[in-house]
C-alpha cells in the first residue's frame, strides 16, 4: 500500500514539474512575442493559440492531482473543527468520495471530447495559419485521472488507517535535516 503512494507521490511530483516547466516556457514564449511585436514589428505566430490551448490546459489541469494531494482545495472547516476526529474523518471521506464522482464525470466527458477532437484534427485559426490543438484536449482526462487515483488513494488510507506514502514524514525530514 504504501508504494501505490510512493508512486502516486512521484507521478504528481513529475505532473508538478511539467507544469512548472510550461509556466517557464509560457512566460519566454509571451516575453518574446511582446519584444518581437513591438520592437522588431514580428510577432510569434501562435502565440495566443499555444498559450490558452496548452500551456494553460496543462498547468491547471495536471495541478489538480498536486492539489489533490496537498489536500489544498478550497475547504469551509467552521463546523468540521468542531467535531470530534471520527466524524470528522467519516465526513472527510464522504466529502473525497463525491470528490471522487464529480472528478469522474470531468475525466469521462473530457475524454469523449478528447477522441472526438482528435476524430476531427481539431484546429484553431490565427491569423492566416492554422494551428492544431486536439493534443490539448487529453490533458483533462489526464489531470482528472491522476486526481481520483490520489483521492482514491486517500479515501483507502484513511478507512485502513494504512501508511501514507503519498507524504512520507521521514523522506520529508531527510531533506530538512541535509
Amino acid at each position: 500500500m504504501f508504494m501505490i503512494g510512493r508512486i502516486l507521490s512521484y507521478l504528481v511530483k513529475s505532473a508538478s514539474l511539467v507544469g512548472a516547466i510550461c509556466v517557464v516556457l509560457m512566460m519566454v514564449h509571451v516575453t518574446a512575442d511582446v519584444v518581437g511585436r513591438y520592437l522588431f514589428n514580428t510577432p510569434l505566430p501562435g502565440t495566443i493559440v499555444v498559450v490558452a490551448n496548452y500551456y494553460m490546459i496543462i498547468i491547471v489541469f495536471l495541478a489538480i492531482g498536486v492539489a489533490e494531494q496537498e489536500r489544498s482545495h478550497i475547504s469551509v472547516d467552521v463546523f468540521t473543527d468542531l467535531l470530534p476526529s471520527g466524524p470528522r474523518a467519516v465526513l472527510s471521506v464522504v466529502a473525497t468520495l463525491l470528490t471522487i464522482a464529480v472528478t469522474a464525470v470531468l475525466m469521462i466527458s473530457g475524454w469523449s471530447e478528447a477522441v472526438k477532437k482528435t476524430n476531427m484534427v481539431a484546429t484553431k485559426e490565427q491569423g492566416s495559419q492554422l494551428f492544431e490543438i486536439w493534443q490539448s484536449y487529453w490533458f483533462v482526462p489526464l489531470g482528472a485521472a491522476l486526481m481520483i487515483a490520489v483521492a482514491t488513494y486517500q479515501v483507502i488510507v484513511t478507512i485502513t488507517g494504512a501508511r501514507d506514502g503519498l507524504s512520507d514524514p521521514l523522506t520529508e525530514s531527510r531533506f530538512l535535516n541535509d
